[in-house]
């Protein structure tokens, strides 16, 4: 790609991070003094995406050096002068107050509001935007309509580092797109890389804030069991002014009982009542035997919906280091029958860390402008 807006856009596991990291790794090395910024909706978005991967090809290629490295702010300085820095912004002031750069990389760009993105690219001698097209963004109405820009578009089947495992998983919902709309419409977006709607989202009623007020009341935890296929998810509920905040603990494959214990016991505050699902009972006696103020969640008849309403019925805020929490919320949708009609009844996908919460709220009763435990 030689224009200088560079617009790549494509499904899932397509490979546009891993391929574009080391382009940018490749630039530093060979020009001297280059700054390089890459950007994404938030700090903890840019940790667990970019500068994750930034991390894996330096150590893959033999070129980290822990001493060129700075945590805070995230930056990696190379012998010749250039550098790679990891950035969000929440303003366009802060946009603008970070100066010129040679190379922009702006990482999930669908998530990054133009006003924001828009601020970067002005002060940019050169651009790279990525992102899944859940539907069409600044991207296609502004930057491609730019005289200096160009288009790519790249799906798992143009990456060939692809798992065997994620090809699987990735045929099996190429099947599913044989059998309603919303698996139709899932399989052009993160399949085929093509524009889409993800229609029909379950919750509305949130937005994000930067992090959690010093005076937000801690009221519990909720949590859902997962190993191999989903993760372990554990969500903190706070009250705050008329609303409550959810901020995400734990999002993790993988883990038994006592990797819980071992990954979780310092994010939670003993003694105050953790809601985990009842289906798992072995679990939760495993967890309340390592100390754990853990019991299981109230259920009823139709407690998914039951819970779902309940949470529609309350005004969230979820804090920006919530990136799993927030991924779920934008794509959980009610399921659509075969002639495109909603059933009122949700996808059973992106559903770990809202079933989470989900279990607190049916564990907690409203009285009043007060919560209090059954």
């Amino acid at each position: 790609m030689k224009a200088r807006k560079k617009v790549i856009q494509g499904g899932t596991s397509a490979g546009k991070t891993y391929a574009i990291i080391p382009i940018l790794i490749d630039k530093a090395l060979r020009e001297p003094r280059l700054k390089i910024t890459v950007v994404a909706e938030t700090i903890p978005a840019v940790k667990d995406g970019a500068v994750d991967i930034f991390k894996q090809v330096m150590f893959d290629t033999g070129r980290w050096i822990d001493s060129q490295w700075i945590g805070n702010p995230m930056e990696y300085k190379f012998g010749n002068g250039s550098r790679i820095q990891f950035k969000a912004f929440d303003t366009e002031g802060k946009a603008k107050a970070s100066g010129k750069r040679d190379v922009l990389f702006i990482n999930e760009a669908n998530h990054v509001p133009f006003i924001i993105a828009d601020a970067l690219m002005i002060r940019s001698k050169e651009t790279y935007i990525d992102f899944n097209p859940n539907n069409e963004f600044w991207a296609h109405t502004e930057v491609l309509k730019d005289p200096n820009s160009e288009f790519l578009l790249l799906t798992y089947e143009d990456n060939e580092g692809l798992p065997a495992e994620t090809l699987e998983d990735l045929l099996i919902k190429k099947e599913k797109a044989k059998t309603s709309p919303y698996w139709e419409n899932w399989w052009k977006v993160y399949g085929m890389g093509l524009i889409g709607n993800l229609l029909g989202a379950i919750f509305n009623n949130w937005e994000t804030i930067d992090e959690l007020p010093k005076d937000a009341r801690l009221l519990g935890y909720g949590m859902d069991f997962g190993f191999s296929n989903d993760p372990t998810a554990i969500c903190a509920v706070y009250a705050y002014n008329d609303c409550f905040i959810l901020d995400e603990v734990l999002y993790k494959t993988g883990l038994t009982n006592s990797d819980i214990n071992r990954e979780a016991k310092d994010k939670i505050e003993r003694g105050v009542r953790i809601y985990a699902d009842s289906a798992d009972p072995k679990s939760i006696e495993e967890l309340r035997r390592l100390g754990w103020s853990i019991e299981g969640a109230t259920k009823g008849n139709d407690s998914i919906m039951f819970g779902i309403q309940k949470m529609q019925s309350e005004k969230f805020l979820i804090t920006r280091n919530s990136i799993n929490l927030i991924k779920e919320l934008r794509s959980y949708v009610w399921a659509i029958d075969r002639e495109g009609n909603s059933t009122n009844k949700p996808i059973d996908s992106y559903n770990h860390i809202i079933d989470a919460v989900r279990y607190f709220f049916l564990s907690y009763r409203k009285t009043s402008k007060k919560y209090r435990v059954i």
